[in-house]
Parts: structure tokens; sequence; C-alpha cells
């Protein structure tokens, strides 16, 4: 039986925790929820499988949030140190995921050359944004394959063995030198 003092008060018996998530992918919600190995509570014993631990909610910032599927979905990877606390105190059934906590390892190595002033943001599978404020600036987004826009001081650049292919109805104008393209009609304009 749980005592009467560990569930009648929240916040009486706070229990913090630092861990690391094992599991984003198979939330039954779909909420954004992780699994979470405890340090200290689940990394020393072979008693709890990966499957049995139990669901975190995670605390976002008010710019992050997401309601009725509009919003932006949470970001959390498998591997990431977080912190936290048990909602449930001493129980330690019902863990909230307040933040994260960056390791040696972590730093993208896209953004070492310019840190701090580089941000990039890489997905699992290899696609990335960079944005970087050091020099003039320039933004770049890159297809995992290898083909990129850069926007630079002297406009956007297209790179890759790709082909560039504009779909619309309307007209598409290309500027200095003139060029209008509708249809299959191409009007170059002096």
């Amino acid at each position: 039986m749980i005592p009467p003092a560990f569930v009648d008060f929240y916040g009486d018996q706070i229990r913090w925790f630092i861990g690391t998530v094992i599991n984003v992918k198979d939330d039954p919600l779909k909420l954004g929820r992780a699994q979470v190995r405890v340090f200290g509570v689940h990394d020393n014993t072979k008693e709890i499988e990966d499957a049995d631990l139990p669901w975190a909610q995670v605390v976002v910032p008010i710019t992050q949030g997401i309601h009725e599927g509009k919003g932006q979905n949470l970001g959390l990877l498998v591997g990431t140190q977080v912190f936290g606390i048990f909602l449930d105190g001493q129980n330690s059934q019902l863990p909230m995921i307040i933040g994260s906590v960056p390791k040696e390892g972590d730093t993208n190595e896209r953004a070492e050359d310019n840190y701090p002033l580089n941000k990039v943001y890489e997905t699992e599978t290899g696609h990335y944004k960079e944005y970087d404020d050091s020099g003039t600036g320039r933004i770049r987004e890159q297809h995992k394959k290898g083909t990129y826009y850069e926007m630079k001081d002297d406009g956007i650049h297209i790179y890759g063995e790709t082909k560039v292919t504009i779909h619309g109805k309307d007209v598409v104008k290309v500027t200095a030198p003139l060029i209008e393209v509708k249809g299959d009609v191409v009007k170059l304009n002096s």
C-alpha cells in the first residue's frame, strides 16, 4: 500500500531524476512522450525491461506546443540525456521530462566551425538546416542525398546533380535577364 503522505500532497516528496531516452516512437497515445531509463532507478537492475518503463510526459516551451493536431511535434531523440521529476514522488512511476542536458559528443560537427553562431538542425536520416550568423550570414537546407540550396548575400544558389522543376498553372517570372515561362512557351525579354 502507498503511504498517504506520498500521494495526498503533491510536492511534499519531489524526486528529481537524470536519465537517458530509450524509446520515442512507440508512444501508444502519440503525444511525444518518451521512455527514460533513469540513473539510479532503472539502470542498476535487469528486472525492468525497456518495454516496461513508464511513459514520461514532456514539458515543452509555449512556442513549441501542439493542440488538436496543429503546432509542432516534439523532437526528442533516443539517447538524449534528460532531467525531470517524478510526479508521484518516491513511487517513481509518473516521470515528467523538464529538459535535456547535452553531453560530450552531442555537438553537431557542422556547427563546430562557427560555434556558437552556427545553428544546425539535423534529422535522424541526415536532412539538415543550417543558420550561420557568422560573417555575413548564410542559410542552407540540404537533402540527405546531397542536393542543397543556400541563401547568401548575393542570392539563392541550388547545388546538386538534380533537376529543378517548378509546378504551377500561372506565370513564372525570372528577372536579370527577364525570362517569362508560361506553359510550354519561353519568352526572353530584352
